[in-house]
């Protein structure tokens, strides 16, 4: 009898269960009708893996990090294998990342031949490296780079990172000569990350090269003494000592002195002192343009007062030109004589005393115009 009732008890509770069962098919296929479709399944199953399309920009985790291999956690199958040929890059990742940085990388292949994912960080390694640039130029600090090649207005050179930048001329510190393979100490002058670019200038370790900062030790208008550095052919380089700071200032040749300047290394050299007035700031070349002769009296401007044609002046011979001979006037003053004033058998030498008679007054190029004094008037004179 207690057979029969267990077995009547099991019966009723199959019964039940399969009622359940029944009841909770009946349930799923009514009202929001869940997905069953192997198809459904399948998408289901999948949807926590990522889908990689060529070009995609993804982040993820760096798992292992050797020259030989790097491979990063970026959520797909399997672990994306970073892909890098030059080796200077190879070199910048494996210094700059570590296991377990979290970096964005681009997609190469969404499934190679192995069946795993390959990415670059080709531009995670330009963020690091125009980040460390950023960081450099708000601090002015100074670092080395490797002089490549001589180029047209400067030389290109390299930065430890393999970064390819600009040293302009003007930049380079005077009497430097650079030679390729060159060590030399630096500062960033200006970097732009969308066009890869950076500028460097050694100057820059030695001068304050910030306008900001120039502005605020001198001022237009302001006579200050210095040095030179270096002469060349158009102008004077020259440094200005302001407290513990050094700016650089620069005299063009046409602001020496208020009379034809042509050979400035016969007047000026390196460590001479000069006394000149501020003209500008130079905001392109971060320097000081400075002016010599604004400093010195300009003896041409009474020169209408002080001579009148025909008047008798005396003078020494100082250049001699086929287009006529320049004479030095005892007051500073030049004076010349046309070729077509000179008597075909009259003969000048440099240094030689000469008497002349004023003609006329040349305002362009600051001087008289001179007609010499003849004892005997030649055949054909005029």
């Amino acid at each position: 009898m207690a057979d029969n009732t267990s077995s009547a008890s099991r019966k009723s509770s199959d019964s039940s269960s399969v009622e359940k069962s029944i009841h909770s098919t009946r349930s799923s296929r009514s009202g929001s009708r869940h997905a069953v479709s192997m198809a459904e399944l399948m998408a289901k199953a999948g949807s926590a893996v990522q889908v990689l399309q060529k070009g995609q920009s993804v982040s993820g985790t760096i798992k292992k990090l050797t020259p030989q291999e790097i491979l990063m956690d970026i959520g797909a199958k399997g672990d994306a294998l970073v892909i890098e040929f030059d080796k200077q890059n190879l070199e910048n990742l494996l210094s700059n990342l570590k296991v377990g940085d979290k970096v964005g990388a681009t997609v190469i292949s969404p499934e190679s031949e192995g069946g795993f994912p390959v990415v670059s960080l080709r531009r995670t390694l330009d963020d690091i490296i125009f980040k460390k640039f950023e960081d450099l130029a708000n601090a002015d600090e100074a670092f080395e780079i490797e002089v490549q090649e001589a180029t047209r207005g400067g030389y290109f050179a390299l930065t430890p990172e393999g970064v390819r930048g600009f040293l302009p001329s003007s930049q380079v510190l005077s009497g430097e000569t650079l030679n390729s393979g060159a060590k030399i100490k630096v500062k960033i002058l200006e970097y732009d990350r969308s066009k890869k670019r950076v500028v460097f200038s050694q100057k820059a370790t030695a001068y304050v090269t910030n306008v900001d900062s120039i502005k605020s030790l001198v001022a237009q208008g302001e006579i200050i003494e210095a040095q030179v550095t270096e002469v060349v052919p158009y102008g004077l380089f020259a440094k200005i000592e302001k407290g513990e700071s050094l700016i650089e200032g620069f005299v063009h040749i046409s602001e020496v002195s208020h009379e034809r300047v042509e050979n400035l290394g016969a007047s000026y050299k390196a460590g001479d002192k000069i006394k000149a007035e501020v003209l500008e700031i130079d905001t392109a070349n971060r320097r000081v343009n400075l002016s010599i002769k604004k400093t010195k009296l300009d003896v041409f401007l009474g020169v209408r007062e002080k001579y009148k044609a025909e008047d008798k002046v005396s003078g020494t011979v100082s250049d001699i030109k086929p287009r006529g001979v320049t004479l030095s006037l005892v007051d500073g003053i030049n004076g010349f004589i046309p070729s077509d004033k000179i008597p075909s058998e009259t003969t000048y030498e440099v240094g030689q005393s000469v008497s002349c008679e004023v003609v006329d007054f040349d305002d362009r190029r600051r001087r008289l115009i001179l007609s010499p004094i003849l004892k005997a008037i030649p055949i054909g004179y005029r």
